[in-house]
């Protein structure tokens, strides 16, 4: 026969097991997790001696950007005299024919101009060359400014970098090959002065400094 008093007491207790043991769909939590003021993660965090909570996220907070709000592929340095700046007027004066990357514009010209311009402000070689840093993006237009920002934020440092990169990249060895071809076939018009014909190759020269012709004067 049974005993029915060990029965009621072990129902009773399956009872209060029940009672005890919060589920949620379906799964149980020990009782590390309870706390009656604290949420399961928190006290889970707290436990482990992982500091204060980061704030909740959700899913459309990951749409906004991440990245530096301000993004320059130049690093820019200070200005070793502290009274120097860039004038509105100048970065306007630099921005009215800018670089657009297009075949008929030279970049060495380009190149020229610019920093004929930002020699204006009477800067010392470092100021100027800091200049240069900070006023070129101003110069630029288009898919040439889109070039500029390709590159890895704060990656380029120095005014010798820019140059190289930007002349690199819009006056190919194809273009250079061009260029010193028509160097190297040069003549003189028909019924064209000498003093012409000399102003025309002195022209063409600067459409390639490194032509790396020394007797040409």
């Amino acid at each position: 026969m049974f005993d029915l008093e060990i029965i009621k007491t072990e129902r009773k207790n399956r009872k209060k097991k029940k009672q005890a043991t919060p589920k949620t769909l379906g799964l149980s939590f020990s009782s590390d997790y309870l706390s009656t003021d604290k949420p399961l993660v928190e006290n889970n965090m707290a436990k482990r001696g992982e500091g204060n909570i980061p704030p909740r996220r959700t899913l459309g907070d990951y749409a906004y950007q991440q990245g530096p709000k301000h993004y320059n592929s130049i690093v820019i340095p200070s200005f070793n005299n502290k009274v120097m700046e860039l004038k509105p007027a100048l970065l306007s004066l630099i921005g009215l024919h800018p670089f657009g990357g297009m075949d008929h514009k030279d970049p060495y010209t380009h190149l020229s101009t610019f920093m004929e311009l930002c020699s204006t402000m009477g800067a010392s070689d470092k100021d100027a060359k800091a200049a240069y840093l900070r006023a070129f993006p101003f110069s630029l237009a288009g898919k040439v400014k889109t070039w500029l920002q390709s590159h890895p934020n704060k990656s380029v440092n120095t005014w010798e970098e820019v140059e190289e990169k930007f002349i690199a990249m819009f006056f190919p060895p194809s273009r250079f090959i061009s260029a010193k071809s028509a160097i190297v076939t040069f003549s003189q018009g028909s019924n064209e002065p000498f003093y012409e014909t000399w102003e025309r190759f002195k022209a063409l020269l600067q459409t390639c400094p490194n032509h790396n012709f020394n007797d040409a004067a």
